[in-house]
């Protein structure tokens, strides 16, 4: 099947989720993406690491957005969770007989290079708060 990593949309699910509730503990969290509290747990962490919330311990415990929902772009998010590339570039060996086998390795980096910019930007033009406006219209 797939080798995709879904952390990324695992921690806008939970921004989004923090942003319209304030508060929420993992296991609230956890019911609301239908996930392992302790799978919640690990990308709080890596959110929190990185200025995104803040999290307390204890009975009435929980995670909050660390700064306000406008202030917090999609970008931000990737960075924190670490997201892999959007594709990556094989590593087998060049038959160097070949050229395409020759050279189509760093005309690929170039191309990734090239996407990964594109998805920057795009991703920095993307706040939390655009995305629980986004999940409002879908009802």
């Amino acid at each position: 099947m797939s080798n995709t990593n879904t952390q990324f949309s695992i921690a806008v699910h939970i921004l989004t989720g923090l942003a319209k509730y304030e508060k929420l503990n993992s296991n609230e969290l956890a019911v609301s993406v239908n996930a392992n509290p302790i799978f919640i747990k690990r990308i709080l962490a890596k959110l929190s690491s990185f200025g995104l919330v803040s999290t307390s311990s204890g009975r009435n415990g929980g995670s909050t957005l660390a700064r306000k929902a406008e202030n917090i772009s999609l970008y931000d998010v990737y960075m924190a969770v670490e997201a892999p590339n959007t594709f990556m570039v094989h590593g087998y060996p060049k038959n160097f007989s070949c050229e395409i086998s020759t050279n189509i390795q760093g005309a690929m980096h170039d191309v990734l290079e090239e996407v990964q910019s594109d998805l920057k930007t795009k991703l920095s033009s993307i706040s939390i708060d655009d995305m629980g406006k986004k999940v409002a219209k879908k009802k």
